[in-house]
């Protein structure tokens, strides 16, 4: 047996995604878990199909054992979604090889890693946050400063500042597995032009809005679920919960901003000004400014309306929960019940019982399937959380 592990979106699962477990299985791995990402993703959105969805897709990919991503790490900065995804994995205790996708040197981004270390509490880097620039953007400008534009500018592609921020967890948490990277040569992340039957996420969901050719991007059961869930109302779309958001913005004062992860005095200012617009699309670009992604204000926006805090990323991960698995899949879960450093289950009901961390991410997943369910056509309530049934697919 020889273990794998790849962290994702799958929002929704593609040709590129199918055609990088396919590689990472190539290394020899007989074993993948794959740490996927809640209903509310890392740019600030709703995902396009539920999280249980998605697992099943990724285990129809090649997945053999899917493990949620809590929602607050899931909607973080990119350095979050790292630190909490490999957290889980190195908790497992069973990871052999961490996966992802690069378009760059990962030689040279594994040196950037090891000199962030340096970098990354110096002055200069508080100066830029404190000015409210983002930390990818106060990162680049600090790299940018010490280092050659060539090197520094690998963190311009969001895929090699994911892969440095693995390296950087798997360095922060002493975490034993080995990095491997998969090339993408065929399309950048997000970009608008396809290339034969490779297209980003986010044309493809961009077409299916717009209701244009996407399939030919998706493999059969991605493309066929889509489908399906589309003509029950079961796909997500954040502009569905403007009224929540514009009530939530305008009720919220200045202290209950400031409590919010990623915010800033600057930025809380810029919210309490905007909090009287009228539709979504007209306050989240009141907010905007070149310091300021849309991203980070949409992450925020998702924040309070899920009632996530700061101190929630103070909380070591405290459980694993499965969203999806196969054959493979139970043999990975009898090694995780001998190595396993937090427990493991595929219900939340249960897992909410072992501490007072525990059942405060179980309020949150409740949060989340509730909030989910208001973007949806066809709204839903969080019993799902509870109520649905994780069977072996064959």
């Amino acid at each position: 047996m020889k273990t794998g592990a790849i962290i994702c979106e799958y929002n929704p699962l593609h040709n590129g995604h199918a055609y990088h477990i396919q590689e990472t299985k190539k290394r020899g791995i007989t074993h993948l878990v794959a740490v996927l990402s809640d209903d509310f993703v890392q740019r600030g959105d709703t995902a396009l199909l539920n999280k249980f969805d998605r697992a099943e897709l990724a285990v129809k990919a090649g997945a053999d054992l899917v493990i949620e991503l809590p929602v607050p790490y899931s909607c973080a900065t990119a350095e979050l979604y790292a630190l909490g995804a490999v957290q889980i994995l190195k908790a497992l205790n069973i990871i052999e090889i961490l996966s992802f996708g690069c378009s760059g040197d990962v030689s040279l981004l594994q040196s950037l890693a090891s000199e962030e270390l340096e970098i990354e509490n110096s002055p200069r880097i508080q100066e830029l946050l404190k000015k409210g620039f983002s930390y990818p953007s106060a990162m680049y400008q600090a790299l940018s400063d010490t280092l050659s534009p060539e090197i520094s500018e690998l963190l311009t592609d969001p895929n090699n500042l994911l892969a440095f921020e693995y390296l950087k967890a798997i360095r922060n948490l002493n975490a034993p597995f080995r990095p491997f990277a998969v090339q993408r040569n065929s399309v950048s992340h997000d970009s608008p032009h396809p290339s034969g039957t490779f297209a980003s996420a986010s044309l493809i969901r961009n077409r299916f809005f717009s209701h244009q050719d996407y399939e030919s991007y998706l493999p059969a059961f991605t493309a066929e679920k889509l489908a399906e869930s589309a003509r029950q109302g079961k796909t997500a779309e954040f502009a569905n919960l403007e009224k929540i958001i514009l009530y939530r913005m305008r009720i919220m004062s200045e202290t209950e901003l400031l409590s919010l992860p990623d915010m800033s005095p600057n930025l809380a200012s810029r919210f309490r000004k905007a909090q009287n617009a009228c539709s979504l699309e007209s306050f989240l670009h009141s907010v905007k400014s070149k310091c300021f992604t849309m991203a980070r204000i949409r992450r925020i926006v998702i924040y309070a309306l899920l009632g996530i805090r700061k101190e929630d990323f103070q909380i070591e991960i405290p459980f694993a929960r499965i969203l999806a698995f196969n054959q493979k899949g139970t043999e990975l879960l009898r090694l995780c019940k001998n190595r396993s450093t937090i427990p493991v289950s595929t219900s939340l009901a249960e897992l909410r019982t072992v501490s007072p961390q525990a059942e405060r991410f179980a309020e949150l997943e409740t949060n989340t399937a509730h909030l989910y369910g208001l973007a949806q056509k066809q709204l839903t309530s969080a019993e799902t959380e509870f109520r649905r049934k994780i069977q072996l697919i064959k």
